[in-house]
């Protein structure tokens, strides 16, 4: 086998795991907190964590460390919701959810950080900075369908390579 042609195997076998590795992964989750990212001492918040799809576990992180997890019990769900609470200094800080589906884990969720204050917080109808809305299902089937027709168009050039490389030998 040449080595020209060692290359275009090689480049075909990545290109196969890459493509397979993309369509088996998990979107990435969603996190809201409520009533907002700076809650008085003593009151409590609910970060609910939102995937695209049904789930079997959601997990909540603080700074990349596990809290809590919730099981799916009644699906179809795709909705978490953890409530901390009364909160104090400690429950500050950055947190994170992901959820199990299968065997599979989603990447993480955006970070949010919570401030936990001494004194009361007007509450706001205005939507929290950095917390951003919920993507629909369909979202995620655009892109899948945007990566599929990519990985065609490279599998096409792949194809034409080894044409032109089986035809000049």
């Amino acid at each position: 086998m040449s080595l020209h042609s060692e290359t275009v195997v090689t480049l075909v076998l990545c290109l196969g795991w890459t493509v397979n590795t993309q369509q088996e992964s998990l979107p990435r989750p969603s996190i809201l907190a409520d009533p907002g990212l700076v809650i008085p001492q003593g009151n409590s918040v609910k970060f609910i964590c939102t995937s695209p799809s049904e789930y079997d576990a959601f997990r909540l992180e603080k700074h990349s460390t596990y809290i809590m997890n919730k099981k799916n019990d009644f699906p179809p769900k795709n909705q978490a919701i953890f409530q901390l609470g009364p909160v104090n200094e400690d429950t500050a800080g950055s947190y994170q959810c992901l959820y199990q589906k299968g065997s599979m884990w989603s990447p993480r969720s955006e970070t949010l950080e919570l401030k936990v204050t001494n004194e009361d917080v007007p509450h706001t109808s205005d939507p929290v900075p950095g917390v951003t809305s919920v993507p629909t299902l369909q979202s995620y089937k655009v892109w899948n369908g945007v990566r599929m027709a990519l990985a065609g168009v490279v599998f096409l050039i792949l194809g034409a390579i080894i044409g032109e490389a089986l035809y000049n030998q």
